[in-house]
C-alpha cells in the first residue's frame, strides 16, 4: 500500500468547472509523504486507502466520526497514522449498511477504541458481524432518519437518507446506505455509500442538493452509480472513488470515469492515491 496522502485545493470557479487544464492547475494536487499523526487541530475529511471498501475519518481537535471501517483490520493501522497521539475515543461511528467491506473493520474499531454512539440504518441483514453489533452493542445505538445532525466545531454532518421509520425498503442493501452532507465552512461533502442509481433518483426528488464540492461516489464507482442526471444536479468539482486495486467487481467502472471526465468532474481512485485528505483550513 502506497504510503501517500493526496491534499485537494478546491475551487466552484465557473472557469475551473469548464475548462479542463485550468481545472487541474486551480484544484492543485499534491502527493506528499504520510506524517505519523496529523499535525493540525483543523477539520479534515480522510478518505482512507483501506482496499475494495470505505472508510472515511471526519476530525477536527481529537473529535472523530469515522463512516464504515473497510474490509478488515487495516482501518486500525490508518486510524493510528491520522487520530492525535494517545485519543482512542471516537465520538461517532456511523455504519452506511451492513455490507463486510463497510462492517468488517468497524468490529475491529469497536473492540479497539471507545466508540461513544453508533449511528445506523437499522435493516434486515443476516451478515454475522451486524447481528453481533446489533446484539453487543445497544446501549450505543442509534438509529438515524432525515435531518439528524452531528456537529462540533466548524463540523456539521446531515443525515439526508433514511428519509423515515415508513419508507420503502430496498432488496437491495446498497440503497439503504445511509447517506451523510457533511458542511465544513463553505465546503459540502457527499458521502453516499454504496447508494445507486436508485437511491440517487430518491434523493433528487425528495431534497435540494447544493453546492456540493466533493462526491464520495456511490458503489465504489460502480456503473450501477452516479447517474449522468445526479451528476448534473449535484455538479462536484471531485469525486472519490474508494476501491481496491485490481478488485474482482471492476471498480471503478469505466463507464463511470467516462462520466466524470465528460462533465469536468475530477477523480480520485484511492487505490492510486493512497489516503486522501482534504484539510479545509489550507482550502
Amino acid at each position: 500500500m502506497r504510503n501517500t496522502t493526496t491534499i485537494l485545493k478546491i475551487s466552484k470557479d465557473f472557469f475551473v468547472k469548464n475548462i479542463i487544464n485550468i481545472l487541474f492547475f486551480s484544484l492543485a494536487i499534491y502527493i506528499l509523504t504520510l506524517g505519523s499523526n496529523s499535525d493540525s487541530s483543523g477539520p479534515e475529511i480522510v478518505f482512507f486507502d483501506v482496499g475494495q471498501g470505505d472508510a472515511i475519518l471526519i476530525q477536527q481537535d481529537d473529535f472523530q466520526i469515522l463512516v464504515d471501517g473497510g474490509p478488515d483490520d487495516r482501518i486500525l493501522y490508518e486510524l493510528a497514522k491520522k487520530m492525535p497521539k494517545n485519543d482512542k475515543t471516537i465520538e461517532v461511528v456511523v455504519l452506511t449498511h451492513p455490507h463486510e467491506d463497510h462492517i468488517r473493520g468497524l468490529m475491529n474499531v469497536l473492540e479497539g477504541y471507545v466508540v461513544e454512539r453508533l449511528l445506523l440504518n437499522r435493516v434486515e441483514s443476516e451478515n454475522k458481524a451486524y447481528r453481533y453489533m446489533l446484539e453487543n452493542y445497544e446501549e450505543i445505538l442509534m438509529e438515524v432518519v432525515k435531518g439528524d445532525t452531528v456537529q462540533y466545531k466548524d463540523i456539521l454532518a446531515t443525515v439526508l437518507f433514511p428519509f423515515d421509520e415508513e419508507r420503502e425498503v430496498y432488496a437491495n442493501l446498497n440503497n439503504e446506505s445511509v447517506v451523510l452532507l457533511v458542511e465544513v465552512y463553505d465546503y459540502g461533502v457527499l458521502l453516499m455509500g454504496d447508494g445507486e442509481v436508485e437511491l440517487e433518483q430518491r434523493l433528487l426528488e425528495n431534497l435540494e442538493i447544493e453546492n456540493i464540492h466533493i462526491l464520495k461516489a456511490g458503489h465504489h464507482c460502480s456503473k450501477t452509480s452516479s447517474s449522468e442526471m445526479f451528476l448534473r444536479k449535484v455538479n462536484p468539482t471531485t469525486a472519490i472513488c474508494s476501491c481496491g486495486r485490481g478488485n474482482r467487481f471492476g471498480h471503478p467502472h469505466y463507464e463511470t470515469l467516462q462520466k466524470f471526465e465528460m462533465l469536468n468532474v475530477q477523480y480520485l481512485i484511492t487505490y492510486m492515491e493512497g489516503n486522501i485528505v482534504i484539510k479545509f483550513d489550507d482550502l
